[in-house]
């Protein structure tokens, strides 16, 4: 009986450990040309590959979104976003009226600004059209003066 018992305890142990893991190998190095190479195995999303005029990554990262999103909790101003997933048009809902402009910045899955633009609304819904991006997951930062939020979308 004390055999199985301990045999127990480490299987769920090692459990515990598995789904605290952040990030495991990787490496980050620089050629000869001057590029950065990032490689690195982690958790939550593919990132796939990535080239941009100094940096290759490749592999798998941590992502850092569900922190901004929670930042949400303390905002006094609730939003809504709809349809989720969409094809080329995205709504946000906000409780009360946006009387400054809101600077709209949407980013890819690796950190990426893919779209950025300020609009002045006149009512409480804020419509973006998103048609030119691929289907992919992106982060949304909603900001005014006195005013941020954070949201995950998908397109279809």
């Amino acid at each position: 009986m004390k055999y199985l018992l301990l045999l127990f305890s480490i299987t769920f142990q090692g459990q515990v450990l598995h789904h605290q893991m952040l990030s495991s190998q990787g490496m980050t190095t620089k050629t000869a040309e001057g590029y950065i190479i990032s490689q690195t195995i982690g958790q939550q999303s593919v990132t796939g590959n990535s080239n941009t005029k100094e940096v290759v990554m490749q592999g798998f990262q941590q992502s850092l979104w569900g922190s901004f999103i929670a930042s949400n909790e303390k905002a006094e101003i609730v939003t809504r976003t709809y349809p989720n997933p969409f094809k080329d048009i995205i709504n946000f809902e906000f409780s009360q009226l946006m009387p400054n402009p809101i600077d709209i910045h949407v980013f890819d899955i690796s950190g990426r600004l893919v779209f950025s633009k300020e609009v002045k609304i006149e009512n409480t819904i804020l419509t973006v059209e998103l048609a030119n991006l691929p289907r992919s997951e992106y982060l949304v930062q909603l900001q005014t003066t006195n005013f941020k939020y954070y949201t995950k979308i998908i397109k279809q």
